[in-house]
C-alpha cells in the first residue's frame, strides 16, 4: 500500500506542478495583454485630447457666430415688429379722427336739415 500511496502522491505533485505552472503562463499573458492595453488606451486618451482640443475651439467660434446671427435677427424682427405697430396704428389713428369727422358732418346736416324744416 506504500507505493500505491507513493504512486499517487508523485502524481498529486506532477498534476500540481503542471497546474502551477500552465496556471503561471495565463497571468504572465494576461498581464502583459493589459499592459499593452493600457499603453494603447494611453495613447488613444492622448491622441482624442490633442484632437478635442481644436475641435472645442471651432466649436465655440461656431456657437459664437450662431449666437451672435441669432441675437442680430431678433433686433432686426423687434425692428419689425415696432414698424408694424407704428404703421398698423396710423389707420387706427386716421379711423378715428375721420369718425370723427364724420360724427360732426352728421351733426352738422342734422342741425341744418332741422333749421331749414322750421
Amino acid at each position: 500500500m506504500d507505493s500505491t500511496v507513493q504512486i499517487g502522491l508523485i502524481v498529486l505533485i506532477y498534476t500540481t506542478a503542471i497546474l502551477l505552472v500552465l496556471i503561471t503562463i495565463f497571468l504572465i499573458k494576461l498581464i502583459h495583454t493589459s499592459t499593452r492595453l493600457a499603453k494603447t488606451l494611453s495613447k488613444t486618451s492622448e491622441m482624442i485630447n490633442t484632437e478635442l482640443e481644436p475641435t472645442l475651439k471651432e466649436l465655440k467660434e461656431a456657437l459664437g457666430s450662431v449666437n451672435s446671427m441669432a441675437k442680430s435677427a431678433n433686433t432686426q424682427m423687434e425692428r419689425v415688429r415696432d414698424t408694424f405697430d407704428k404703421v398698423m396704428c396710423v389707420p387706427f389713428m386716421v379711423g378715428q379722427k375721420m369718425r370723427g369727422l364724420f360724427s360732426g358732418l352728421k351733426e352738422g346736416l342734422s342741425a341744418g336739415i332741422k333749421l331749414f324744416r322750421k
